[in-house]
């Protein structure tokens, strides 16, 4: 019996993967519960088990750049390799145009735009709309068949000039997924922005008393810690808005931003505002190690709604990060560096950072999100009471 392997869905928001690899050859057999093959999606490679046993009989798809919409048939299946396998190629060819109509599809465009378009026998997909929504209406066609022409002109009068020298840098399947992810966010997401100075001296001062009793913490170890607790009190700072709802979890998972090699991911401390921050500093040096081996799995990239960024370490003041969806809240955390700050009327020298906050005002309110602010201001000025507490 033939039996078809398919793009899965890894993820309530999930609607395509980049299929990376697959770890059977046509004709090899294959067990139940044995890893298949390697999909990437939201800026995480999977391992994807066969939900059957048999034989890979017909690989439709090879690892590309090119992503595949979620339930797309990707491969067969067969109990023995000697029954018939009627698969010509034109079904393949079948399933790459339809991936081509499911992508025309997402594409908003009027109808007399598309008209046009049809008639001229332009891609679509090559036009950039200017209407709400990036809607492509007639005037972005018009203009798109007026630069045809120019470029063409452009092209016959450049073969008697120089052409300036570039290196094309291809894009990776990572980057195209953060280039997706990042631009739906700020065109979909209604940011407000506001930042803030923080003395730490006091969170520098139990570092450094931690450090002599053998337990070396970062700085974002204790932020993770302390905004874990800040947003128990203020449980939308860590809500999602995913299909028009606004989801509040009981559990407090802090996204922790990771740079690697090609471009950067969110990986999840689970149950943060539950645990010590030694069990903290232990869970980011396993979530970081992973995420730049390539290794988080699908729990790894889950709740990871409120994200803390620091660059810091990169001597970076200050910065204003982009929400990672389905997240409504992300914190950017600056370098520490001294400063006077006038106290008693006396003027004394603190070591202070900036953080600053990117909040979705379809879910957090402004004063809600100061409130949420003055709180946890206060903590990481004042952390011992949380800390020795806790630790």
């Amino acid at each position: 019996m033939k039996k078809e392997i398919i793009m899965p869905k890894l993820g309530e928001t999930m609607e395509e993967g980049y299929l990376v690899s697959w770890r059977k050859k046509e004709g090899d057999k294959v067990e139940k519960g044995e890893v298949l093959f390697e999909v990437m999606s939201d800026k995480t490679n999977f391992e994807v088990e066969s939900q059957y046993s048999g034989y890979l009989r017909k690989i439709l798809f090879q690892p590309s750049d090119q992503p595949i919409p979620v339930t797309t048939v990707i491969a067969y299946i067969t109990d023995t390799l000697d029954e018939p396998l009627e698969i010509e190629e034109k079904e393949k060819k079948a399933s790459i145009e339809k991936l081509e109509e499911i992508e025309k599809e997402r594409i908003k465009i009027t109808p007399v735009a598309k008209r046009l378009a049809e008639e001229y026998k332009i891609d679509i997909t090559k036009i950039k709309g200017s209407g709400p929504d990036g809607r492509i209406e007639k005037k972005d066609v018009l203009e798109y068949i007026e630069k045809s022409k120019v470029e063409t002109k452009k092209d016959i009068e450049k073969t008697s000039e120089i052409e300036e020298e570039y290196e094309v840098i291809k894009w990776s399947p990572l980057r195209k997924i953060i280039a997706k992810r990042l631009t739906e966010s700020k065109q979909n997401i209604p940011h407000y922005y506001f930042q803030g100075k923080v003395i730490v001296d006091e969170i520098l001062k139990i570092k450094e008393i931690k450090e002599k009793e053998g337990e070396k913490y970062t700085i974002t170890d204790f932020l993770i810690f302390l905004t874990s607790r800040v947003i128990e009190e203020f449980p939308l700072i860590g809500a999602s808005f995913i299909y028009e709802e606004i989801r509040v979890y009981k559990n407090v998972d802090i996204g922790l931003a990771i740079s690697v090699s090609d471009g950067l991911v969110v990986g999840s401390i689970k149950n943060a505002n539950k645990k010590t921050i030694k069990e903290i500093s232990e869970d980011r040096k396993n979530i970081v190690e992973r995420a730049r081996e390539g290794k988080l799995s699908q729990d790894d990239i889950k709740g990871t709604n409120f994200v803390i960024s620091n660059l810091g370490m990169y001597n970076v003041e200050n910065f204003y990060p982009i929400i990672n969806p389905p997240g409504v809240a992300i914190m950017g955390v600056g370098k520490i560096e001294k400063g006077f700050f006038v106290e008693n009327e006396k003027i004394n020298i603190k070591n202070y950072m900036y953080i600053s906050f990117s909040f979705d005002h379809r879910v957090i309110d402004g004063a809600y999100a100061a409130n949420f602010y003055k709180k946890l201001k206060e903590v990481i000025e004042n952390p011992s009471i949380l800390l020795f507490k806790n630790v």
